[in-house]
């Protein structure tokens, strides 16, 4: 298993969001399902790595986003699924919408 830091840092302008692991290894992606027989939203994570890029973009939004909320979306470009917002979701993929009061959070 891969050793991730065991300290995590996000900081405002952050460009290492995705990891150039999962920006260059199509390999890493998630899917979004919604189960309407028993109302459960089921994320699959096909590897750990983008797992993690995909917990650090919620993190940084939490911490620094301004605008009340953060829109992930399958983007398949030449048959390829693209990574939108450090999270790369398969075409079949629901969208995942992220609703939080709107303003300056408390992460001082």
């Amino acid at each position: 298993m891969k050793n991730f830091p065991k300290t995590v840092t996000i900081e405002l302008g952050d460009d290492d969001i995705p990891t150039d692991e999962v920006l260059q290894n199509d390999r890493h992606y998630a899917s979004a399902e919604v189960s309407s027989v028993n109302n459960f939203i089921n994320l699959t994570f096909a590897t750990r790595d983008a797992f993690y890029d995909f917990s650090r973009s919620l993190l940084r939004e939490a911490m620094f986003g301004t605008g009340g909320q953060l829109e992930l979306y399958p983007l398949v470009v030449d048959g390829k699924p693209q990574v939108v917002d450090g999270c790369r979701l398969t075409e079949s993929s629901a969208r995942i919408f992220i609703f939080y009061p709107d303003g300056t959070g408390s992460a001082d």
